[in-house]
């Protein structure tokens, strides 16, 4: 799929729901690359844009607050539909926006990067960052129509931002396809990426999510890797050497299937298969016992935890995983953890 599949379904949602106001959000990367990529709209509908910084920076309330300004500045009504185009964060933030703005109004996401195409872009959960806690507000509101992918985006991809999809495309493979996991794992050139790596990331988590829309059970499985993985980044970003949220993943992923190994669940061959292959292309740091007191505080407050106790997806095979292990927060964590990674 492309620009032009693309372009010609939004002209017939918006002529079939009477849409005559379009607001495109992105950020300034994503304008000076690819600013004129929705021109064609504006001979069918009024179009406006708002640019914000690129970066976490700007998934904030501060942010949304600004956008939700310049929507009522604009004395834009409930039939305005936003037209989010850009990363995860752009995603995220504009969903958000959508979902708050005079109670809700339409919007829709158009992904330029592998992370958004195969993970933000997908599933309705929306969100702003809080200082100490990845996505702390958010909502889960669904796009009123789901874009096709153009996969023509990741030519003009820093290599970091396309590793960081690579890292949420490892999830998929851990936790839904040991056959996608063995492929990565042999092909002779990496990082290499087929439309149908995509494909499969962007069907499993539509199915998941259709199973569970609003993350009350088996979707929680998609959180794997992201307990670790939310800390790591949290506390990189707080230390003034901020990581990209897919290589936190990454590292995660890491941790998480380690865990799932010393806690019996993951077989010991197909743990070493996975500390063979993540660590040569992503950066895998030590966690010491220091570190851990350093990520502690970001794991008690993950928004996914329970009853004051830790909650971790884990992996019993590569390509099966099953949600929802607790480990307690009070007395429990820092020597299991320790002693579970150490």
């Amino acid at each position: 799929m492309g620009k032009s599949e693309t372009i010609e379904q939004l002209i017939g949602h918006f002529h079939r729901e009477n849409i005559r106001n379009v607001v495109i959000l992105t950020d300034k990367n994503v304008d000076r690359c690819h600013g004129s990529y929705f021109d064609a709209l504006s001979e069918h509908i009024a179009v406006d844009k708002l640019v914000v910084r690129p970066g976490e920076k700007s998934k904030s309330i501060r942010t949304a607050a600004q956008i939700w300004d310049y929507l009522a500045d604009k004395q834009y009504d409930k039939d305005v539909f936003l037209l989010n185009f850009g990363g995860g964060m752009v995603c995220d933030l504009g969903g958000f926006v959508a979902s708050t703005y005079k109670r809700g109004i339409r919007f829709a996401n158009c992904p330029t990067t592998l992370l958004a195409m195969i993970d933000a872009a997908i599933g309705g959960k929306t969100g702003v960052n809080l200082p100490s806690m990845k996505n702390g507000a958010g909502t889960i509101y669904f796009p009123d129509i789901q874009l096709p992918v153009d996969l023509s985006f990741l030519d003009t991809l820093h290599i970091n931002d396309f590793f960081s999809g690579l890292g949420e495309l490892m999830k998929y493979a851990l936790i839904g396809s040991a056959d996608l996991f063995h492929s990565l794992r042999k092909r002779k050139k990496f990082p290499s990426l087929t439309m149908e790596d995509v494909n499969f990331c962007i069907d499993f988590k539509m199915k998941i999510v259709q199973e569970d829309p609003y993350d009350k059970g088996i979707r929680h499985i998609l959180n794997f890797g992201h307990t670790f993985g939310h800390a790591l980044e949290s506390y990189a970003a707080k230390t003034g050497n901020p990581i990209a949220h897919g290589i936190a993943v990454a590292q995660g992923l890491y941790y998480e299937s380690l865990l799932s190994m010393r806690l019996g669940l993951l077989p010991q061959e197909e743990w070493q298969l996975i500390a063979d292959f993540l660590p040569k292309h992503f950066q895998i740091p030590e966690i010491t016992p220091d570190f851990l007191d350093n990520l502690l505080p970001y794991m008690q407050n993950d928004k996914k935890n329970h009853d004051g106790k830790l909650n971790f997806t884990l992996i019993d095979h590569i390509g099966h995983a099953t949600p929802d292990h607790s480990v307690s927060a009070t007395i429990i964590p820092k020597p299991t953890l320790r002693s579970t990674l150490g």
